[in-house]
């Protein structure tokens, strides 16, 4: 895997270039960052503005409104457009972790290259031509341990890292401990499966897969705060690897990308 490189021009570029591609899609009508307008034909002009303004560091994330034009007779609904969030490059080809804030139509999404966007989608109904979304390929779902777990958990695992590195231990430590609790609730689920009831009066004195990988973090602070941190989101990532596969046998390992990232940060 290459490193990933974080800067300002590489953000900017990134961006730029991810714009065009929403822009492929023809019910799109605009773009929005910090009340500055995109269209397709001001995306050099405009999304450079628009990324400006929106930058603060290497950690930042894009809040990005999109406005959307639907068939006013009501063929597409915002509901079925959001399940092809893949269109937009939300997959697991290119993203690392995403979540979806359903009241607001936000998706929240990490992509591979370290970019991270809250696309927030508003929907009108005016449209006269049809919105061909193309088929719908539904994941196969684990009701005991649903995919869109997994993406949360890698989005959350950055997430933590942008506000660790940021120095807000409060909400990195918050996190974090989210992520590790993760972890145990999947033991707990393997543990119901293997005894065949969700009752035990007393435990069996299991092992806490997290804490297996506790001490190893292998970034180096003398902010015992910062490291202690650190060290819980570390150990979550792998033990998250390891018990996902109790659930989709086929699952292909994240970590190793979410540490790409990491070290990306690192470096700045």
């Amino acid at each position: 895997m290459d490193p990933i490189r974080l800067n300002k021009e590489i953000m900017e570029g990134s961006f730029l270039k991810y714009m065009n591609e929403i822009f492929m899609h023809r019910e799109i009508i605009s773009a929005c960052v910090k009340e500055i307008i995109i269209t397709r034909d001001t995306v050099e002009e405009n999304g450079r503005k628009a990324f400006e303004a929106g930058f603060h560091d290497v950690y930042s994330d894009t809040d990005l409104s999109l406005k959307v034009r639907l068939p006013k007779d009501g063929s597409v609904t915002a509901e079925e457009y959001l399940k092809r969030i893949d269109r937009f490059g939300v997959s697991e080809d290119t993203a690392l972790g995403w979540m979806f804030v359903p009241v607001n139509h936000v998706c929240r999404v990490v992509f591979k290259n370290g970019l991270r966007y809250d696309l927030c989608f508003e929907f009108i109904y005016e449209g006269d031509e049809p919105v061909d979304l193309g088929p719908y390929d539904a994941e196969d779902d684990n009701p005991e341990w649903p995919v869109e777990n997994i993406n949360r958990f890698w989005f959350i695992e950055v997430q933590a890292l942008g506000k660790l590195y940021r120095r807000d231990y409060l909400i990195s430590s918050h996190l974090a401990n989210m992520n590790c609790n993760d972890t145990l609730v999947m033991q707990m689920i393997m543990r119901d499966q293997k005894y065949a009831t969700s009752h035990h009066r007393y435990g069996y004195s299991e092992k806490l897969e997290y804490v297996s990988d506790l001490g190893r973090m292998p970034y180096g602070s003398d902010d015992a705060a910062f490291c202690r941190i650190a060290d819980h989101l570390y150990a979550a990532a792998l033990a998250y690897d390891r018990l996902v596969k109790h659930f989709y046998p086929g699952y292909q390992g994240r970590s190793s990308e979410f540490f790409a990232v990491w070290d990306a940060y690192e470096r700045n």
